[in-house]
């Protein structure tokens, strides 16, 4: 069971982290620079001061505006901030005080950073994506050293895993290109497949099933709910629900295993 103190300690360098991936959010699409220059009012272009930059406060202080000429500072930046801060604690719930708990927050922070933009612009950023499929691999056989009884399974499990999801992905997308003779899901979302199908199959490979399921159920859900009250369709992003059908059987994987397994 994971210590309070830990959790707060989480919470709080979560909404630090969330405040980042507002930059990250911005930038990376643009092609521009996440280190450089500081942060500003996208209408008068003043940098934002420090007091003015404090996650979620600042902006509920500020009152939604910027304070130099008044516009309106979107709502979606603190709830990134305070969604992102939600996902480390409850990473430190299901993990307790272990660096698999960090691993799964940083993972949680770049699935969060990812399904912004993917339903923003439609697009799941290859510097984005790549690097932390790369950067995955030694973090999991760190982690399988470290932190488990069977360091073999568990990184046997992630590239079983890896290969399972991104493989699936890739000719279920090239099937459908072939038959339909137009484009289907990108292969942002192939891209996007080798970093889940690794940390799902960290855990076990099964779980890439019942990622995959509820992917796809909550995809069909929203698409449903956006026709009956638009009443017309809409382009249709799949990673955003990959990321949050990963997240959720990630939280759920050992009540899950515990059934499958029979554990």
């Amino acid at each position: 069971m994971p210590t309070p103190m830990f959790l707060v300690f989480l919470g709080v360098f979560g909404l630090a982290v969330g405040s980042f991936l507002n930059v990250v959010i911005v930038r990376v699409p643009a092609k521009e620079s996440i280190i450089s220059p500081p942060s500003k009012c996208p209408l008068c272009e003043t940098p934002i001061k420090g007091r003015d930059n404090i996650p979620v406060i600042s902006w509920i202080l500020l009152k939604g505006k910027c304070r130099s000429c008044g516009e309106p500072i979107a709502a979606g930046y603190p709830l990134v901030e305070a969604g992102n801060a939600v996902l480390w604690v409850i990473a430190g719930v299901r993990f307790g005080v272990t660096g698999e708990a960090v691993a799964f927050a940083v993972l949680f922070s770049i699935l969060l950073a990812l399904s912004v933009i993917d339903m923003e612009l439609q697009i799941l950023p290859d510097a984005i994506t790549l690097p932390t499929a790369l950067v995955s691999i030694p973090v999991i056989v760190l982690l399988a050293y470290t932190v488990t009884d069977d360091p073999v399974g568990h990184i046997g499990g992630a590239f079983v895993g890896m290969l399972v999801y991104a493989g699936g992905l890739l000719v279920t997308l090239l099937a459908f290109e072939l038959i339909a003779h137009k484009e289907g899901m990108g292969f942002g979302d192939v891209k996007l497949a080798l970093t889940l199908g690794l940390w799902l199959g960290y855990l076990h490979p099964i779980l890439i099933v019942y990622a995959l399921i509820a992917a796809s159920v909550l995809g069909l859900l929203v698409g449903l709910a956006y026709f009956v009250v638009r009443r017309k369709s809409m382009p249709f992003p799949f990673g955003p629900w990959m990321a949050l059908g990963a997240v959720a059987v990630i939280l759920a994987s050992n009540p899950i295993l515990d059934t499958v397994l029979n554990r």
